[in-house]
C-alpha cells in the first residue's frame, strides 16, 4: 500500500508464502538471516528488513518523484529505482539532484534554422547571441539557461570546443531545461555569420570594457545580434571590428570583469526591459523521451 501512495511500481515483487514457511528456507534466510517479512534488496546487495527502514528509504529515495513514476507508469515507461551511489555512476556526476532520464538527443540547431526562423518573424523584436570560444560547458549552460528566460530563440556557438556538437551532458544540466527552448547552433565561421546576419538587418552589439556608453545609456534596437568572448581573451578582433556598437557593463572596478554567463544576462536583462512585449518565436524542434 505504502508503495502504491508513492506511485512506485518498479520494485519488483516476490511473494513469499509464510503458510508455506518460506521466509525460513535457506534462500531466503541468505538475504534476511532472521527470516523477516518483507524485505528489500538493494541493487547494491543490501537487504532492509524492518518496515520502517523500507518505507523511510525508498520516501527518501523519490521525495517527490511520485506523480512522474505513476505517469510513468501509466504511459509504460520503464524506469528503476536504485541507491544515490549508483545513480551517480549512471550519470556519470553527483549534480543529478535524485533522477536521469535517458531521452532522445535534441540534434543541434543550424544556419538554416536561424533563416528560417528570421523569414517567419520578419518583424518586431528579436534577438540571438553569439558565443566565440566559450567552451566551458558550465558557462555555455548557463548562457543556454539566461536566453531561456529572457526569450533567445536560438544561439550560435562558434570556436573549437563552443561549437562542438553533441554538446555534453553538463551543459544540460546546467542549462536546467533551456536546451529545449534554444536552439544551440555549432558555427564554423564566426565572422562569416555575423555578416550574414548583420545583412538581414540585425544590429551587432557587443559589450566591451573600453566601450565609451554603457548598455544602460543605449538602447539596444529591437533586432539585434549580441556578441560574447571567452573569458581569457574577449571577442576576437575581427568579431569586434564586426559590431555596430560597443557598450560597458558599469561596476566598480573592483573585479576585472564578469563572467560571460552574467554578462549574458545583464545585456539580455536590458534588451527586455527595452523590448517588454518580446514574445520568443521557436526556431527548432524538442527532444522526445
Amino acid at each position: 500500500m505504502f508503495l502504491v501512495e508513492k506511485g512506485v511500481t518498479g520494485i519488483d515483487l516476490v511473494e513469499v508464502d509464510l503458510n508455506a514457511q518460506e521466509h525460513k528456507r535457506e534462500a531466503y534466510r541468505a538475504k534476511s538471516p532472521l527470516a523477516k517479512v518483507p524485505a528489500l534488496e538493494l541493487d547494491d546487495g543490501r537487504v532492509l528488513t524492518e518496515t520502517r527502514a523500507i518505507c523511510t528509504w525508498v520516501e527518501g529515495l523519490v521525495p517527490d518523484f511520485g506523480p512522474a513514476l505513476a505517469g510513468c507508469a501509466k504511459a509504460r515507461k520503464a524506469y528503476h529505482i536504485v541507491t544515490t551511489e549508483s545513480l551517480d555512476r549512471v550519470s556519470e556526476s553527483t549534480h543529478h539532484e535524485g533522477i536521469c532520464i535517458v531521452a532522445r538527443r535534441k540534434p543541434p540547431g543550424s544556419a538554416a534554422d536561424v533563416l528560417g526562423l528570421m523569414r517567419r518573424h520578419p518583424r518586431g523584436p528579436l534577438v540571438l547571441v553569439l558565443l566565440e570560444n566559450v567552451g566551458n560547458p558550465h558557462n555555455l549552460g548557463a548562457i543556454v539557461r539566461v536566453c531561456a528566460h529572457f526569450g533567445v530563440p536560438a544561439l550560435l556557438a562558434a570556436g573549437a570546443e563552443a561549437g562542438k556538437a553533441p554538446f555534453p551532458p553538463a551543459v544540460y544540466r546546467t542549462a536546467e531545461g533551456g536546451m529545449e527552448s534554444v536552439d544551440v547552433v555549432p558555427v564554423s565561421d564566426a565572422v562569416a555569420a555575423v555578416r550574414g546576419l548583420r545583412g538581414r538587418g540585425l544590429a551587432i552589439v557587443a559589450p566591451s570594457s573600453h566601450a565609451k556608453a554603457t548598455v544602460y545609456e543605449y538602447d539596444l534596437p529591437a533586432r539585434c545580434l549580441l556578441l560574447f568572448g571567452s573569458e581569457a581573451e574577449g571577442l576576437s578582433a575581427p568579431l569586434l571590428r564586426l559590431a555596430d556598437t560597443t557598450v560597458a557593463i558599469p561596476g566598480t572596478g573592483a573585479v576585472g570583469s564578469l563572467n560571460v554567463a552574467c554578462a549574458a544576462a545583464v545585456l539580455l536583462a536590458e534588451f527586455r526591459r527595452c523590448h517588454p512585449h518580446l514574445r520568443p518565436p521557436r526556431a527548432g524542434r524538442p527532444a522526445r523521451a
